[in-house]
């Protein structure tokens, strides 16, 4: 290789890394802003809120929760799909929303992998109850299979998520049961009419739905993963059910930014957050709305998308959903 080719190489090569270098000690320079695609109040969201004080106080600039809620998180997803790909603008995405919402809609806004580039995950084992009306005489999932197959056509299930629609297709091929499906703009609505028994079955998230089952309105028959929890004690497992020891289903949920954001930016976004996951009291105060802090990196979760992509795609080719 000619000497002058070779100086411009050996100048590039150092140019390269100190612009990396430079970008890495500079991230960020202003406010970060944090997209939850669910309303705010929720249990998701109040957990972001926690996360995003502490990531504030590490990197001294503003972290700012903005909610984005509509059509099974798509609106808050695909905002950060058309930000600019500079790490400043990141998803607080989850299991539903970057992976199985690719199964369930024909066409989406974006693409869940390839507009996007994974941070960190954060949380993880955000196990789902399955709740029926308080008046149903039904206090067991084994009870609610053959009230359905002595009762055909005659159990409706109301889903407001595209998690809680999948948690019960799921069940519903692995039974063998027929319950019918009802759509629902938002999981509020839905339990609304599980408590007026316009509906007989929901799946939603513990915290949640433990809370509503304190009030007498309506009683927990599961748990959706693969053993019992402390959030919802005496509430025996999906799996415990003779035929049904596969059955589970339970979210993650992650960060992620727009796809072409500077490598620099993005490892040391995903550090800080792993260090605030790592923060003994932030994770304690995690786990009282129900999450595990199971944290990884952007390779490890990156992997954990593509996965989970492709095990929605069987859950619904399975359950015989047309994409909508």
């Amino acid at each position: 290789m000619p000497k002058i080719f070779q100086a411009l190489l050996v100048t590039f090569t150092l140019f390269c890394g100190s612009s990396f270098s430079t970008v890495a000690q500079d991230f960020p320079s202003r406010p970060i802003r944090m997209i939850v695609p669910l309303a705010a109040g929720g249990a998701t969201d109040v957990v972001a809120r926690l996360i995003a004080d502490k990531l504030s106080e590490q990197v001294k600039q503003p972290v700012i929760v903005e909610n984005r809620p509509g059509a099974q998180g798509m609106i808050g997803v695909e905002a950060v799909a058309k930000s600019a790909p500079d790490g400043y603008t990141i998803v607080f995405g989850s299991s539903t929303t970057m992976a199985a919402i690719s199964s369930l809609y024909a066409k989406l806004p974006f693409d869940p992998i390839d507009d996007f580039t994974a941070v960190a995950k954060a949380l993880d084992n955000a196990y789902n109850v399955l709740l029926v009306p308080a008046a149903l005489p039904i206090q067991n999932v084994a009870e609610l299979i053959a009230y359905a197959k002595a009762n055909p056509n005659k159990l409706n299930y109301g889903a407001g998520t595209a998690s809680s629609r999948i948690c019960i297709e799921m069940l519903k091929v692995m039974s063998g049961t027929s319950i019918t499906f009802v759509p629902y703009k938002t999981s509020t609505q839905a339990l609304n009419d599980l408590m007026g028994n316009q509906v007989q079955l929901v799946c939603e998230p513990t915290g949640s739905g433990m809370a509503l089952v304190a009030t007498g309105k309506l009683r927990a028959i599961a748990v959706t993963g693969p053993h019992r929890i402390d959030e919802a004690p005496g509430i025996a497992a999906v799996a415990e059910t003779p035929g049904l020891k596969d059955y589970g289903h339970w979210s993650w949920l992650a960060f992620f930014t727009r796809a072409g954001a500077p490598a620099a930016a993005v490892d040391k976004l995903s550090n800080e957050l792993l260090k605030v996951l790592a923060n003994p009291e932030v994770a304690s105060k995690i786990k009282k709305f129900g999450f595990d802090v199971v944290p990884s990196g952007p390779k490890e979760l990156a992997v954990l998308q593509k996965e989970a992509v492709a095990k929605y795609a069987k859950i619904v080719k399975d359950a015989g959903i047309i994409p909508e």
